[in-house]
């Protein structure tokens, strides 16, 4: 069923495509940010859609299965945990899988959004079909609690899904925001090398990046110390070493994954930055003394 929650009559589309311009920027006042949630429902991908463009901002959330776009002519593929991003004008159909790769896809429309320097309801991206790198978690978890909360209704259920809606568009555009490049040499030109600036920066650095590949030796080199003296001012600030904080970081996130029972073994693993899920089993079981398939059996 679609949720609409707003007319979609009496609109101009504008003439612009989806895949130009450059990763988004959150320029946007907090105290102006008040998005008109249009609709929100989860459909099966089971149709071909022709050819057409909106005059709203459309954001469609591949949750399981495979399809594929044509947009202004080119056609993409889009996978689980990849999200598009149609903005106005942009010319295009869907194309569904069929069989086991069937997909199954979240659909969002918004109007009244504004950053700074764009048309609007425009969002700037490189692409318009693109993987969800960072905050796969958040996405889905606030995707399934809008979901859960219309299925329920319970009192004040249509305020509640609003303001999720709005939140699934905040990480969005966290998501697509550059601000945070994860280079680690953006956060090590430091002005100051003080132990406190150090072990506060190192633990930053670990609780934004925690699911990419993160070594000691590589923060060691930007801050032109060796990696013993590293370790010796992080654990005598934090009481801890950097592999260790990094490592009990990893397993919290891994557990709270786990618990929500939506992503297989590996793709947690990946999700808290281990390539192999066995290693990842490993460490898993020696910190909760069970392994990861069954601490996810015991909490479903």
């Amino acid at each position: 069923m679609i949720y609409y929650m707003g007319s979609l009559a009496g609109k101009k589309p504008l003439n612009r495509g989806g895949n130009n311009g450059n990763m988004c920027h959150l320029k946007i006042n907090a105290e102006e940010f008040n998005p008109k949630v249009m609709f929100h429902y989860k459909q099966k991908m089971v149709y071909e859609v022709p050819e057409h463009t909106h005059d709203f901002l459309t954001i469609q959330y591949v949750v399981s299965g495979r399809c594929s776009y044509v947009i202004n002519g080119q056609e993409l593929e889009a996978k689980k945990e990849d999200l598009v991003i149609l903005n106005p004008g942009t010319l295009h159909r869907s194309l569904p899988s069929h069989g086991k790769n069937e997909a199954t896809v979240f659909y969002l429309g918004f109007e009244n959004l504004n950053i700074k320097g764009y048309p609007d309801n425009y969002i700037p991206i490189y692409n318009t079909v693109i993987p969800i790198r960072k905050y796969q978690h958040e996405i889905y978890n606030c995707y399934h609690e809008i979901i859960a909360t219309q299925e329920k209704k319970d009192v004040g259920w249509d305020l509640l899904t609003k303001v999720l809606s709005q939140q699934f568009l905040v990480l969005v555009l966290k998501e697509l925001s550059p601000q945070r490049s994860g280079n680690i040499q953006d956060y090590f030109q430091l002005k100051m090398y003080d132990k406190n600036t150090i072990a506060q920066t190192i633990t930053q650095y670990f609780q934004e990046n925690y699911m990419k590949k993160i070594s000691v030796e590589e923060i060691a080199r930007y801050t032109y110390l060796s990696t013993t003296y590293v370790t010796k001012i992080y654990k005598e600030i934090t009481g801890d070493t950097p592999i260790n904080y990094l490592i009990n970081l990893r397993m919290n996130k891994a557990q709270e994954i786990l618990r929500e029972g939506h992503f297989s073994v590996q793709e947690v693993a990946k999700q808290v930055g281990y390539e192999d899920p066995y290693y990842f089993s490993k460490l898993f079981k020696k910190r909760y003394g069970c392994s990861p398939s069954e601490y996810k059996k015991k909490s479903s």
